[in-house]
């Protein structure tokens, strides 16, 4: 196979890495969710953080993964 499904996996992963920052961080823009609300309503912050990390996956797996 000379390591083709390796690198395939690779570079799909680290797509799909890119694209999950990408998506984050334009949720957070969107929400007007800052660095500064972590120290001021933490929980908040980590709520949020994981309901945008939850919607990113689910995009990325829609985009790259179940075509």
């Amino acid at each position: 196979m000379d390591n083709k499904l390796s690198d395939h996996l690779e570079e799909v992963q680290e797509i799909a890495i890119k694209r999950l920052d990408k998506i984050i961080k334009s949720l957070k823009q969107q929400n007007n969710l800052t660095e500064e609300m972590k120290n001021t309503d933490q929980l908040y912050w980590v709520g949020m953080m994981n309901n945008f990390k939850n919607q990113a996956e689910e995009i990325v797996l829609k985009e790259l993964i179940y075509v």
